[in-house]
């Protein structure tokens, strides 16, 4: 019983070190005394079968921290093949010397190597225990599940050194597969991620250089105009009729004056974006909100160099952050838009607000997929821009609404902070 209690306790400070969570917590506590309780209780029920019991115990701890049943079967299958790797390892060393206590000696060193290993691997990699895709996950889940089952039910709870030593050999051969197919499956993803940006990048820069064509022939138009004015303006001195040129003024100059202060943001500040990327981005949806008679500005006090994210991922989500700020405000005369970054010592952050004309409903509501306020088939965005969050562990996204302002404020931290 004492060995069943040791494993059971190893394969959850594992479980730990493989979701990457460095603390402590009540929960955490409570769970493992239960599950030593459950365990102690249906042992003499399961007697060695009690195995079966503790690997389920882990599935469900590691659903409370995934809430994802696939990726929570592949980490309690994960988690449970190496310790058993630790288990058949010390199980050859006590066959060859025969001696129990040496076992318990050797499995907890082994175990504990183990555990340093896998933080180490968890908290200086950015290897994750499972794949993006929900289909792979399901079907690699499975597989775990079938080679378990067959250690397991093969070895018949015997101790034979040769069962035991072609077991450990089949245990090594799947790790080792899945780390190989866990790396293909990276350099695929990576493969995808260039591929994508290079195509969001052209769209970028093509988009970019429309708005730059665009506000060089509104300048071309404004000298032109700005001639004729002076051309009139002219003939008003000319005459010394004062009165017609106040007249003139006030009726002509004084809405383009107003109509040019208004429309006005800061490409100072936008010059200071140096990641091409962001600054076509922000360039182009602010510039489009401008032409829609949104009062928009930009605020950046120092140059942004470069970003510690995922850049693809960081322009997508400013994207859908611009888009639902610019719909939220199109058609409202009173419409703006508050934007800026803000760098700080170990993080960068991008703000955007907006004007709120209507009752929004709670925020969990509005992070639905498929829920929009404007409509059927829309509302992916916010549930788009959660996924991107959650995806980038140095990605920090609050959302909140103070009175008639719609405040969304992202984080990205420069050095990676895990709990």
């Amino acid at each position: 019983m004492l060995i069943i209690f040791l494993q059971e306790f190893f394969l959850f400070v594992i479980t730990k070190a493989i979701l990457k969570k460095r603390s402590i917590q009540l929960f955490d506590i409570s769970f493992v005394a239960v599950s030593l309780g459950v365990t102690y209780a249906f042992y003499s029920l399961l007697q060695d079968r009690v195995s079966f019991l503790v690997v389920l115990l882990c599935i469900i701890y590691a659903y409370w921290y995934e809430h994802n049943i696939s990726k929570s079967v592949i980490i309690a299958m994960e988690i449970t093949m190496l310790s058993m790797v630790a288990d058949h390892l010390a199980s050859l060393v006590m066959l060859f010397f025969d001696s129990m206590r040496l076992y318990l000696l050797l499995f907890s060193i082994f175990q504990s190597l183990l555990i340093i290993m896998v933080y180490t691997v968890r908290l200086r990699t950015n290897c994750k225990p499972f794949f993006e895709d929900q289909k792979l996950n399901r079907t690699t889940a499975a597989l775990l599940c079938i080679v378990y089952l067959y250690i397991i039910l093969s070895e018949g709870w015997k101790n034979q050194a040769n069962v035991i030593f072609s077991n450990l050999i089949i245990l090594l051969v799947m790790i080792g597969l899945f780390v190989i197919i866990y790396n293909e499956y990276l350099n695929n993803v990576k493969s995808k991620y260039e591929v994508q940006k290079q195509r969001i990048q052209i769209q970028n820069d093509t988009r970019y250089m429309n708005e730059i064509e665009a506000h060089y022939n509104e300048l071309r138009r404004f000298r032109h105009d700005y001639q004729n004015m002076l051309i009139s303006i002219d003939e008003y001195l000319k005459t010394d009729d004062l009165e017609g040129l106040q007249e003139y003024y006030q009726k002509n100059l004084a809405p383009v004056s107003n109509r040019v202060l208004k429309e006005k943001y800061n490409l100072e500040d936008l010059s200071r974006v140096k990641v091409k990327s962001i600054k076509s981005i922000l360039f182009s949806k602010l510039s489009y909100a401008q032409s829609q008679e949104i009062e928009v500005h930009f605020d950046l006090k120092e140059p942004l160099i470069d970003i510690t994210v995922n850049e693809l991922d960081l322009d997508i989500a400013l994207g859908i952050m611009l888009d639902n700020a610019i719909e939220a405000s199109v058609g409202h005369a009173d419409g703006e838009i508050m934007s800026a970054i803000f760098i700080e010592k170990n993080s960068t952050v991008f703000l955007i607000q907006n004007n709120v004309f209507e009752q929004l409903p709670p925020l969990w509501k509005l992070k639905e997929a498929g829920y929009s306020t404007k409509g059927k088939n829309r509302g992916i965005g916010l549930n788009s821009l959660s996924k991107i969050v959650n995806r980038n562990e140095n990605m920090i996204l609050e959302t909140r609404v103070l009175g008639a302002v719609f405040l969304q404020r992202l984080t990205v931290k420069r050095v990676s902070q895990n709990d």
